[in-house]
């Protein structure tokens, strides 16, 4: 891969794209924020949503050119390699898309504090201790729920490589079979342990599984399933996009 070509296309991006981004995206967020802060129209909570919901749909923009012949022989044809397309599209989804999304969580919250004390001091208190609440909620949850959203993102750029038509919907229905089976895996694995490490005698008396007799899959089961989607996922993008280019 040469670097220098992975420049030029984040470049290439920017010059395309930084109008619609600034936009759709950041402005929205920011605005959001804002008016949560001043106003208490939305909670932080469905702020922190809506910046989630635009991370994780974010790549299906980055490859909409794939979605029509005419465009997409037009982006095959750009003079870099496959392997450096997807890289320049992961640093962009990765790193500049949500830094923008988070900076612009902290603008749209200062600037509806500005605005919040002129108006109603107490209020913007009390607008506060809810953004407190919910970092705080994320701090108590670790790296899970980071780790849950850079896999959602893994999961989109894959598909919007490998879905030419409605890749957001096709993705969701995909989603929805994989979470059923995963929850059918998940219950099967406590099953299992609950039968093979809790005593019998526990089993048939008036007990159930304990924290004191087993050990669920819960505990380690999301931090692995996302570190592998992560890597699954990518590593499935590179391959899917040297087909789509052949």
């Amino acid at each position: 891969m040469n670097t220098n070509n992975i420049i030029k296309l984040i470049k290439a991006y920017f010059y395309e794209n930084w109008q619609k981004d600034v936009l759709y995206s950041f402005t929205l967020v920011a605005v959001l924020a804002t008016l949560n802060m001043a106003f208490g129209i939305f909670s932080f909570g469905f702020v922190l949503c809506v910046a989630v919901v635009l991370m994780v749909i974010y790549p299906s923009r980055l490859f909409s050119k794939l979605y029509q012949p005419s465009s997409r022989m037009q982006y095959l044809m750009i003079p870099a390699s496959n392997n450096e397309k997807v890289v320049a599209n992961m640093l962009l989804v990765n790193i500049y898309y949500v830094i923008g999304i988070v900076l612009s969580l902290c603008v749209g919250v200062l600037l509806g504090c500005l605005i919040g004390y002129l108006i109603d001091p107490e209020m913007v208190r009390m607008h506060l201790e809810s953004v407190k609440d919910n970092i705080s909620d994320l701090t108590i949850s670790g790296t899970l729920p980071i780790l849950c959203v850079f896999a959602s993102i893994a999961t989109m750029f894959f598909a919007s490589i490998y879905f030419k038509k409605n890749p957001i919907g096709k993705l969701i229905l995909t989603g929805f079979v994989v979470t059923l089976a995963l929850g059918a895996i998940m219950a099967c694995t406590d099953w299992l342990n609950f039968v093979l490490t809790v005593p019998a005698e526990i089993r048939n008396g008036n007990y159930f599984k304990t924290e004191h007799y087993i050990a669920t899959s819960s505990d380690w089961f999301p931090y692995v399933a996302c570190g592998v989607s992560i890597v699954y996922f990518y590593a499935m993008s590179f391959l899917r996009m040297r087909e789509t280019e052949a």
